[in-house]
Parts: C-alpha cells; sequence; structure tokens
C-alpha cells in the first residue's frame, strides 16, 4: 500500500485531473527542496506555468497573457505568505462546481491562485493581465472578452467540454476477494491436480464433478462480478456496500436461483442453466447505454472463464503434456469450457430474465418491460422446459456450444470423455 502524501490529505475528498495532480507533484517536490512539509501557491504556480499543453497554458496564451514571462517574475524562493495547500484546493474545486466541472484541473488550480487569499500569485497573474472574470468567460466560451463581435464563432467552442463528462469512479478500495471464492478455487486446483496425477482411475468421476461444479461455481461468481462492476462504473454505487464487487457467492440476491438451481440442472443433464444474482438500481446508472452495457458484462464474464479454461487446455496440449493418466485432468477441463460455452448462449436469449433480454430491456417501451418483469420469475424454468422437453431446440444449443469450444480449441474427443466421466443424477 503506497503511503499517504501530502497532495493525498489535502485532496481527501477532491477529484483531481492527471494534469492538476502533476502540476501539484511538481510543487511539493519544489517545496521538499526547502525542506517544507508541503508546497505553497508559488509553488503551485510554478508547476502550472511550467506546464506546456494544459488547459491553464492555452488559456492564457489564448488571453494574450505569456506564462514565460510569469514564470520569469516568480521569486526564486518562493518565499510569500503560506496558503495551506487544503484551502487552495477547496477554492480550486469551489471553481470546478461552479463552472459544471466534476474534476479540479490546471485550470481550476489557476483560477484558484486569482483569489485574493492567495496574495502572492493574485499579484503576478493580475499584473500580467489575467483576471478571474476574464479567465472564467474563457473556459465556457472559449472566446476573448475584447474579441470583435464579427470574430466570435456562432457555436461555442468552450475548451472546458472534456471536464463536463463525469468521470468513471475509481475502483480504488472498493474491489475484494471474499475468502469462500478464494477456497472455491482452491478446490478447484485440488481436485484438477488429482484428476492430473489420477492415483484412483475408479474416482475420477468424482474427482470431473467436484473439478466442474467448482470451477462452475466460481465462474457464477465472476460473472456476477462482472454485472457489479459495470454497474458501479455506470452510477450505481450501492452495489459496493452489498458486497457484490467482492466475488462472493453468499453476498448474492438469490442465492437459491444463481447458485443452486443452476447447479442442480447441471447435474441433472449438463445443462449450465444461469440464474439472477446482484440487484442493480438501473434508475441509478447514467443512461440507457449503461444498463445495457450492466446485463452485457455478465456474458462477457462467462465468455472470459471460458477462454481462460480453453487457455489452458491450449497450452498444455501444444506442450504436449497430455498422457495417458492426466486424460481425465483435458477432459473435465473440456467439458468445463463447453459448460461455458452452454451458459453463454442460454444467458444471450432475449427472454427475460436473462441477460440478453436486459441487453435489449432499456430500448423497449415501458408497457413491454412492465410484462416482462411479471414473467421474469419463470422464465428460467421455462428455458430449462424447453431445452428439455423440446429435443431439437436442446440439440440445436448444444451443438452451438461444441462448435465454440471447438472454435476455441477445445478437442471433441477430449470433450466427449469429460461428458462420460461425468456423473448424472437422474
Amino acid at each position: 500500500m503506497m503511503p499517504e502524501t501530502a497532495i493525498d490529505r489535502a485532496a481527501a475528498d477532491i477529484p483531481l485531473t492527471r494534469s492538476a495532480r502533476d502540476a501539484l507533484e511538481r510543487a511539493a517536490a519544489d517545496a521538499a527542496r526547502r525542506a517544507e512539509p508541503e508546497a505553497s501557491p508559488v509553488d503551485v504556480l510554478r508547476a502550472v506555468l511550467g506546464t506546456r499543453g494544459s488547459l491553464a497554458d492555452q488559456a492564457m496564451r489564448e488571453l494574450a497573457v505569456d506564462p514565460a514571462a510569469v514564470l520569469a517574475a516568480i521569486p526564486p524562493d518562493g518565499a510569500g505568505p503560506q496558503l495551506p495547500l487544503r484551502q487552495l484546493l477547496v477554492n480550486a474545486n469551489r471553481e470546478a462546481q461552479v463552472l459544471g466541472h466534476y474534476q479540479v484541473d490546471s485550470i481550476h488550480l489557476l483560477l484558484a491562485l486569482l483569489y485574493s487569499d492567495a496574495r502572492p500569485t493574485s499579484a503576478l497573474l493580475q499584473q500580467a493581465g489575467l483576471t478571474l472574470y476574464d479567465l472564467r468567460r474563457h473556459v465556457q466560451t472559449g472566446v476573448r472578452p475584447d474579441a470583435p463581435l464579427d470574430r466570435r464563432p456562432a457555436v461555442s467552442r468552450a475548451p472546458d467540454r472534456a471536464l463536463r463528462r463525469r468521470p468513471l469512479p475509481s475502483l480504488r478500495g472498493v474491489l475484494g476477494v471474499s475468502p469462500l471464492f478464494l477456497g472455491i478455487v482452491a478446490l478447484v486446483v485440488v481436485s484438477g491436480a488429482v484428476l492430473w496425477i489420477n492415483p484412483v482411475p475408479q474416482g475420477v468421476g468424482i474427482a470431473t464433478l467436484v473439478f466442474v461444479m467448482a470451477a462452475w461455481v466460481a465462474s457464477v461468481c465472476v460473472h456476477e462480478f462482472f454485472h457489479a462492476v459495470v454497474a458501479y462504473l455506470g452510477g450505481d454505487r450501492t452495489v459496493a456496500g452489498s458486497g457484490y464487487l467482492r466475488l462472493d457467492p453468499l453476498r448474492y440476491t438469490h442465492i437459491l436461483m444463481s447458485i443452486v438451481f443452476p447447479v442442480v440442472f447441471l447435474l441433472l443433464g449438463g445443462i449450465a442453466l444461469p440464474g439472477g444474482a446482484v440487484y442493480i438500481d438501473r434508475g441509478l446508472l447514467r443512461s440507457r447505454w449503461w444498463d445495457s452495457a450492466v446485463s452485457l458484462a455478465g456474458p462477457v464474464g462467462t465468455l472470459v472463464c471460458g477462454l481462460i479454461g480453453a487457455g489452458v487446455f491450449f497450452v498444455l496440449v501444444h506442450l504436449q503434456l497430455a498422457t495417458a493418466t492426466n486424460i481425465g485432468f483435458f477432459a473435465a477441463l473440456a467439458f468445463f469450457v463447453f459448460v461455458q460455452m452452454f451458459s453463454l448462449i442460454i444467458n444471450l436469449v432475449p427472454i427475460p430474465p436473462l441477460d440478453g433480454f436486459g441487453i435489449i430491456r432499456p430500448w423497449l417501451p415501458y408497457s413491454v418491460q412492465a410484462a416482462a418483469n411479471r414473467i421474469a420469475s419463470v422464465g428460467i424454468v421455462l428455458i430449462f422446459v424447453a431445452i428439455w422437453y423440446i429435443p431439437p431446440a436442446g440439440m440445436a444449443i448444444n451443438q452451438a456450444a461444441q462448435n465454440l469450444a471447438a472454435i476455441a480449441g477445445i478437442d471433441p474427443y477430449a470433450l466427449a470423455l469429460g461428458a462420460l466421466n461425468m456423473p448424472r443424477f437422474r
């Protein structure tokens, strides 16, 4: 864990752009060379003026104020009345909020350095011809205050367009891995090792069952984790408080639908049916695009798990490590990849409550969405019945999953052997 710096303490609740943080870090380095505990406004001004291409640098040049000339007028020792760095950042954040910006940038630091409580810097900037009014107006409109009316653009080209876009929230401190998930992964590793060593050939079926079931539960955790991460980035912060960002299956809203039913269906006939899991407050999401992205994220997580399994299979096979002893491991891994591909296909079917419907749901009329909500509770059962009792449907999905597994590099013989080794409870 990185130690907390003076900048971190001063900007504890203030979001900074990369440009602002770079300037503050250079200012802090200048202060450290003088053995000062934190940077002064003069240090910050020197750092801001020395950043070519920043929004502050561009604004000054467009307002006919030469940053190099101001820089040359700064006292070399940075002397002057001290303003706490925290207060400077509070002033800069106030400017950002007034301008409708979501982060503090170098331009806001420059505006704060024009405040009267930062007397050494405000005096230097005002002497150079820069004022708060002109700088604020330029940030909002991109027009010099003395520009002739006939030369002003019909459409404003405000340079702060990027700052008006709400930034994605930081994931620092909100992601975690639950001990239960680590235990499930350990079970996958142990059962995989047993299949590789094969100490008791008669136990291949049980070891295959444990490996596939544990890997399936882990993949469900990843599937739901992807939903939650995208929801968090999209505006729903409640998923963090609900524990959905910790890969903990016990935190899911519907543990029965998320874990128990899918595992039972898998045992009954190798049918990997997904279930509902995390609760997303979709009213908090930024847009319909984010709403769709949240639903799409789960299948992407499933695909990632399948590709990881296929990648391990591919590498080990091409290293020529497959033998008659460990063939059970390759068979179990192949069957797991097939299960992931089967689940991926099912998940993308556009009927409630599956993710395929969730992807298109935000774009449907509200009456259709309301009707879908009423049948969502039985949708997963209807899918199971269709696959189980309508052979053409089950065969089509099964063949499509096999084709996807083959494209990912899974050998059909290993997949067939894995299916045979997998015990069934009928």
